[in-house]
């Protein structure tokens, strides 16, 4: 049979106490400075997720028109070009109507301006290219190469990306 060990019994041990342990370290700044310098950037946290979810929901015009047109990139080998091209307008159409309702009556060279100044693109849709397309919505007879047709489809995607709308909401501390 075993028998358990008797605490030493040694009269160094005999007086000994316990220490008392420190609190535990707090994971909240003890300075009013760290406090407040939290406080700030949580505030521009709450501020800059509120500012992109107005501008994800805002943009919702853009991702309707990058589908459209990858949708017409997609048919464009299966349909003729002439209801793709005319199809690639309604959609530059009502999305620069969108953005400035003015537009929406224009079919013109001065639509095409502004199709190119409102992207600041510099080799746009005010081209030979983009008179040509005009001409094939009015024309039916006037058709496009393969090439042309690639090129306003890029055209549209990169404008698309680009432009600038004015009513695009705005960080609040940059004022309107």
């Amino acid at each position: 049979m075993m028998t358990q060990p008797a605490p030493p019994s040694s009269h160094i041990l005999k007086d000994l106490t316990e220490i008392t342990l420190p609190e535990a370290v707090g994971w909240w700044p003890q300075t009013i400075g760290w406090q407040i310098l939290g406080i700030l950037a949580l505030i521009f946290l709450l501020l800059w997720g509120v500012y992109r979810y107005r501008l994800y929901h805002f943009n919702r015009y853009r991702r309707e028109a990058l589908r459209a047109i990858t949708t017409l990139e997609l048919s464009r080998g299966r349909s003729p070009s002439q209801p793709v091209m005319s199809d690639l307008f309604l959609v530059l159409k009502v999305t620069a109507a969108h953005v400035q309702p003015e537009l929406a009556s224009h079919m013109d060279r001065q639509f095409l301006r502004y199709l190119d100044t409102s992207a600041s693109l510099a080799e746009g849709f005010d081209s030979p290219v983009g008179l040509g397309w005009l001409d094939t919505l009015v024309q039916p007879e006037t058709t496009l190469s393969d090439r042309q047709m690639q090129q306003l489809l890029a055209l549209a995607h990169r404008w698309v990306i680009r432009h600038r709308n004015p009513n695009q909401p705005r960080l609040l501390w940059r004022g309107r």
